[in-house]
């Protein structure tokens, strides 16, 4: 166990006390990892090289026999790999299956361009399909969803920057149907609906992952030009980090 690649698909935002959170951008799942963990992280992240982690993590705590140090850093390493947050030689990064439950984090999806939301009928139609999308969406594997996303984005697909209004009426229409539906329906729902939305009228807005600390709590939004769209009452008493940005 030699060498180290972090995926691309695995994201990092700082913690409290030195730690640091991890998003695997196709499970969708969040990690926490304490300030000793981040040191071997961020070598490996930034070397490449298991021994070359080890022997700088070992070199700050010199109270610490080196051998001991290694153990708990081969732990980790093959932590990290079984949950494809890390790619070694005898390990690659594994294909994440479906997404988790609304405390570990899931993400979002896909659609075709249409005309501006003009009208209040139309505006109330692209909120409804954007919604049924997204819970179907948010049943796949979240590399899925992620990759529509970034497809919808991408300059070809012409769609316009969405303005804060239409994104927050937009974002109205989505709770509004979403409190119809009877099973789950929260901020990954509502914030995907809202995208898918938006992207079925031909504007476009940034999907936003990010995470809180003490306890952690992670969470999923709309924004508009770095702007919050139509804040929670949650996001009112805690500041959450970005961590992903689609």
């Amino acid at each position: 166990m030699t060498e180290l690649r972090i995926p691309p698909h695995v994201h990092a935002g700082e913690a409290p006390h030195g730690g640091t959170v991890l998003f695997n951008a196709r499970s969708g799942q969040w990690y926490a990892m304490n300030g000793t963990a981040r040191d071997l992280w961020e070598e490996w992240r930034r070397t490449g090289d298991f021994d070359t982690g080890v022997q700088a993590v070992a070199d700050r705590f010199p109270g610490v026999r080196y051998d001991h140090v290694r153990l708990d850093a081969e732990r980790l390493a093959g932590d990290l790999a079984e949950r494809g947050l890390v790619a070694t030689e005898k390990h690659r990064a594994p294909d994440a299956g479906a997404g988790p439950d609304a405390g570990e984090g899931r993400a979002y999806g896909q659609a075709v361009c249409a005309p501006p939301a003009d009208g209040v009928r139309w505006l109330r139609t692209a909120g409804w399909l954007g919604l049924c999308l997204a819970l179907v969406l948010l049943r796949l594997p979240f590399r899925v969803p992620a990759q529509a996303v970034d497809v919808l984005k991408r300059p070809r697909s012409r769609l316009r920057p969405a303005t804060m209004h239409q994104a927050e009426a937009m974002l109205a229409v989505v709770r509004r149907v979403a409190d119809g539906y009877p099973g789950r329906a929260a901020c990954l729902e509502h914030s995907l609906g809202t995208v898918l939305g938006l992207a079925l009228a031909g504007l476009a807005a940034d999907w936003c992952l990010g995470s809180a600390d003490d306890p952690y709590r992670f969470h999923a939004w709309v924004e508009i030009d770095g702007e919050t769209v139509t804040r929670h009452e949650a996001d009112d008493r805690v500041s959450f980090r970005r961590v992903l940005v689609l």
